[in-house]
């Protein structure tokens, strides 16, 4: 199994205890991702969600958000004040992946897939049933 299809399954399962965030060394011993720094936690949250999403930090929080490639998009950003919880961070994560997706949908559809976007003129919307881009989308 893949450290990516691992890191979704924590992801989307979340097995683990309410347990509170009051700083970095706790976010990373919480997470149970194996990451020993926030450089590590940066990388891996960019590499091992599919949006690409982003983490930085402060000695208030973290922050996460993600930019949607090819259009002049991006996601909320989610600010997580310290302290809160593993699931706070897991929550927020999930809706940055969550509304990168429905950008993507919106903006990144064939020609092929025959739907205008309502986010952009001139782009369309990936049509799910599109069988020259199998309802993935094109990347620009």
């Amino acid at each position: 199994m893949s450290q990516r299809i691992i890191l979704i399954q924590f992801i989307h399962k979340p097995h683990y205890e309410m347990k509170t965030v009051s700083n970095m060394t706790d976010l990373l011993s919480l997470r149970g991702c194996g990451e020993e720094s926030f450089g590590q936690l940066k990388r891996n949250i960019y590499k091992y969600t599919a949006c690409g999403a982003w983490v930085s930090e402060d000695e208030l929080g973290v922050t996460l958000g993600s930019i949607v490639e090819g259009v002049d998009e991006g996601t909320e950003t989610h600010s997580l004040t310290y302290p809160f919880t593993i699931d706070q961070f897991q929550d927020a994560l999930q809706s940055v992946e969550d509304e990168a997706d429905e950008i993507w949908k919106a903006t990144h559809g064939c020609e092929d897939c025959n739907m205008v976007s309502d986010f952009h003129e001139g782009l369309h919307a990936v049509n799910p049933e599109c069988k020259t881009c199998k309802g993935e989308g094109m990347i620009f």
